[in-house]
């Protein structure tokens, strides 16, 4: 008799296990917690699972997110994670993206990014010309003539590079089909956004379920390779 009323604890615990595990790889939904997007963006490099967060420097859930979440999940990520920010470029937010990209090729982005983002989300219609930003980059070992020259245009129907990644993210913007921010996108797949998802907390939960899904699919060892 106890022997038959262990085997059927066992029993009930193994459906159980069953039953939480099938919950857990269901509970987000395409769709509902995320969205598939109808066309892939290329990402830039195919060898990894790309995880893409857009934001704005003036967005004060994008500021939330970035220093209360953020900073812990990116400590989780393997090698096969290419993580990177994006600045958003809707109507209006086109210079605070320029001051990130500023920031990026001028080799300073760790150094600026926090600084940027607690002076603009603080008073984002103060920083409304390349020139309001100055101030923040020399005292981050920009110096005015770096400043400058990272904005010039070299010639003839030639752009700086600043101008050219803004060119860039804009398009890709359009294709990842935001209407706004915080969101991330994973593997120029799925975009996630807070609406969504419910909260910060559940866009990391169904990234990382997403991102789960793309490492199985990439580990995946094709039918040809298995042929003799």
């Amino acid at each position: 008799m106890r022997i038959t009323t262990l085997f059927s604890a066992l029993a009930l615990f193994v459906a159980l296990l069953s039953s939480s595990a099938a919950f857990s790889a269901e509970m987000w939904e395409k769709g509902r917690h995320y969205k598939e997007l109808p066309y892939p963006v290329q990402t830039r490099d195919p060898s990894k699972i790309e995880v893409v967060k857009l934001f704005w420097y003036g967005c004060p859930h994008c500021y939330e997110f970035n220093n209360d979440y953020l900073p812990e999940w990116e400590e989780t990520f393997g090698d096969d994670i290419d993580f990177h920010m994006r600045p958003a470029t809707f109507p209006g937010w086109e210079v605070h993206a320029k001051a990130y990209f500023a920031a990026d090729v001028l080799g300073v982005l760790d150094k600026v990014h926090q600084p940027l983002f607690d002076a603009i989300v603080a008073n984002p219609r103060k920083f409304k010309d390349v020139e309001d930003f100055k101030t923040i980059f020399l005292a981050n070992g920009v110096s005015a003539e770096q400043f400058d020259k990272v904005f010039e245009a070299s010639g003839f129907r030639k752009v700086s590079k600043v101008d050219e990644a803004l060119k860039k993210v804009d398009e890709d913007i359009k294709r990842y089909r935001i209407s706004g921010v915080p969101a991330l996108i994973v593997n120029g797949k799925y975009k996630i956004g807070v609406r969504d998802a419910g909260n910060f907390a559940n866009m990391i939960k169904v990234a990382n379920y997403l991102i789960d899904q793309e490492r199985a699919a990439m580990n995946k060892p094709s039918v040809e390779a298995g042929k003799p």
